[in-house]
C-alpha cells in the first residue's frame, strides 16, 4: 500500500484523505439513520399503549425525532393550529438533521474526479519531462510517471462512484423518512385528540 501511495504522488494522498472523510461520513450517517429506523419501529406501539392508558404527557427519551415531535405537539394540544405550527417547526429541524453532512459527500463526488485528472496531468508531465531529459531509453522512469497518472485516475473515479452512490442513497432515505414523519404528525394529532376527549380536556 505504501508503494502505491508513493507512486501516486501528492494528489493521490489528497484523494485518499477525501476517501477517508467520505467513508467516515457514510458510516456515521448509516448509524444515524439506523437509530432513527429503530426508534420508529419501537416508538409507535409503545406510544399507542401509553395513550390508551390515558396518558398523553411527553413520552420517550427525547433523543429521537419522534419523541421530539410528540413532545412539541403534546405541549400545544389545546389547539390543532398550534399543534400544526409546532409540528412544522420540528419537521424543519429534523430535515436539517437528516441531510446533515450530505453536502460533503456531494462536494467530494464533484472534486474527486478533478483531483484524479490533476494527478493524471501531473503524472504525464513527469513522464514527458523524463522522456525529454533521458529519451525513451529508461523505461523505469517513464513507467513511474505513467503509474502516477493511472493511480490518480483510478482513485478519483473510485471515490467519486462511492460518494455518488452514498449521497443518492442517503438523500432518498432522508426524503422517505421525512415523509414518514409527516405521516406521524397526523397519527399524533389523532392520538392527542383521542387523549384529550378521553381525559375531558
Amino acid at each position: 500500500m505504501y508503494e502505491v501511495v508513493a507512486k501516486g504522488g501528492v494528489v493521490f494522498c489528497i484523494i485518499i484523505v477525501c476517501s477517508l472523510l467520505a467513508m467516515t461520513i457514510a458510516i456515521q450517517r448509516w448509524w444515524f439513520y439506523r437509530s432513527i429506523a429503530k426508534e420508529d419501529k419501537q416508538y409507535m406501539p409503545r406510544l399507542e399503549q401509553v395513550v390508551a392508558g390515558g396518558n398523553t404527557r411527553p413520552f420517550g427519551d427525547g433523543n429521537g425525532p419522534l419523541s421530539r415531535l410528540w413532545a412539541a405537539m403534546q405541549g400545544c394540544y389545546t389547539g390543532c393550529d398550534d399543534m400544526a405550527v409546532a409540528a412544522e417547526v420540528v419537521l424543519d429541524k429534523e430535515s436539517l438533521r437528516l441531510e446533515k453532512y450530505l453536502y460533503i459527500l456531494a462536494t467530494i463526488a464533484t472534486i474527486a474526479p478533478l483531483l484524479g485528472l490533476l494527478g493524471t496531468v501531473l503524472g504525464m508531465i513527469k513522464t514527458f519531462h523524463v522522456a525529454a531529459l533521458s529519451g525513451a531509453g529508461n523505461p523505469q522512469l517513464l513507467a513511474e510517471g505513467i503509474a502516477e497518472a493511472l493511480y490518480n485516475t483510478a482513485a478519483g473515479l473510485l471515490v467519486t462512484i462511492f460518494c455518488i452512490v452514498c449521497h443518492n442513497h442517503y438523500r432518498n432515505w432522508s426524503a422517505r423518512r421525512l415523509c414518514l414523519l409527516e405521516m406521524r404528525v397526523k397519527e399524533f394529532t389523532r392520538l392527542l385528540t383521542r387523549g384529550e376527549n378521553s381525559s375531558g380536556w
